[in-house]
């Protein structure tokens, strides 16, 4: 139901204006790298890369072998930079397909050799370092190691970066990101001691990209700001008061719509949803939309939610959020009834609900409700 009653609109755009954006922030040099990971966190995979590619992305970073594959089947020729982790069976396709692995242990490195040996082909390769966020990642030393492994054997490998991701830049305390920066920096020193040369250099996502220059390297990784979102309310309230970067406006790309498909009146006391968890105070008028969890709308919605009619009224969401449906009281518009346009995400005359807004009331983050939105529904671009 909800397939062709809902639809995502994507606003490219939105997109190109937050790219130009945070080349703004970049000295020349430094490379973009558009992360479109998670179906471009809900964006849609291929629209986003070429749009991000004709902005001026100089790279796209994915998390997985079969998001690097598809982009190569869809003709995405430019570089791309897989950062996450990938089988025996996957990495062969990587080579094959030229797309950039992430090696991060020493098991990692190993399958990498084999496959490149098997197939007599080039791998081209990103150290990833673990600099304190302990998830994928070599230890300092063992990043070292690896790079001079790299280049002493006649490895049929090309190293194309070196790269680590932070753990708390969102956070308003700033000392374990320049911690990690300074980890980060003591790294590459002892590998550029060894006269080994790293053509890709990067730690800085989207909350490093706008706070901390000195984090830029030659490359930037932005995933959350590219899609017009800020990765917290912390980080976009000192953007906007900070010399340097209140220039910077996101314009979000995303919209969610759906449609009223049915609109009735029931008596003060009932009982609305599952497990009668909401109870009628007055007679009013409820009205069902076809979307729920399985749409992408998080059950913690559940009388907490709001979203918007066409007419830009209000409506909040009552009862429970069920699987595929969401009841709201819309009891505030005399002329409502089925078939009436209902926003989620994005605007309706003067009024806009945000992902980050829904991901407040929901108790989580703007970065899982745009990229829970399932693929199923259909997205459109402008």
């Amino acid at each position: 139901m909800g397939d062709t009653l809902s639809k995502v609109v994507v606003d490219l755009k939105a997109i190109d204006h937050n790219i130009r954006q945070f080349h703004r922030l970049l000295a020349p040099t430094t490379k973009f790298m558009a992360v479109v990971k998670g179906n471009a966190y809900g964006h849609g995979l291929f629209e986003v890369s070429k749009q991000a590619l004709a902005s001026g992305a100089s790279y796209l970073g994915v998390v997985s072998a079969s998001e690097a594959i598809q982009l190569r089947k869809w003709g995405i020729i430019q570089p791309i930079m897989m950062l996450g982790a990938a089988d025996k069976e996957e990495v062969k396709e990587l080579i094959k397909n030229k797309v950039g692995i992430s090696i991060y242990n020493e098991e990692s490195f190993r399958m990498v050799q084999r496959m490149s040996t098997i197939l007599k082909k080039k791998a081209i390769v990103h150290i990833k370092v673990d600099t304190g966020l302990s998830r994928l990642g070599f230890a300092n030393g063992d990043a070292v190691k690896v790079a001079q492994k790299i280049v002493k054997k006649p490895l049929n490998f090309e190293l194309q970066g070196i790269y680590s991701h932070l753990a708390s830049v969102e956070e308003l305390n700033q000392s374990f990101t320049k911690t990690q920066i300074r980890t980060f920096e003591r790294t590459l020193k002892k590998i550029k001691d060894l006269g080994i040369e790293i053509p890709i250099v990067s730690i800085a996502a989207t909350g490093a990209a706008i706070m901390h220059p000195e984090s830029h390297f030659n490359c930037v990784r932005v995933g959350i700001g590219m899609y017009g979102l800020w990765p917290s309310r912390g980080l976009e309230t000192w953007a906007k008061r900070n010399k340097a970067t209140k220039f910077l406006k996101l314009k979000p790309a995303l919209s969610y719509k759906t449609k009223l498909v049915h609109v009735r009146r029931i008596s003060a006391g009932s009982h609305v949803g599952y497990g009668a968890e909401y109870q009628a105070r007055n007679a009013m008028k409820i009205g069902v939309i076809p979307v729920g969890y399985y749409e992408g709308m998080p059950r913690s919605l559940s009388n907490m939610g709001f979203a918007l009619h066409k007419s830009g009224k209000v409506f909040p969401m009552v009862g429970r959020v069920c699987m595929n449906m969401i009841i709201l009281d819309v009891s505030k518009s005399a002329r409502v009834k089925a078939g009436d346009e209902i926003t989620l995400i994005g605007k309706a005359k003067n009024k806009d609900i945000s992902a980050t807004s829904l991901a407040e009331w929901a108790s989580t983050i703007n970065y899982e409700i745009v990229t829970r939105i399932p693929e199923h529904i259909e997205r459109t671009y402008k």
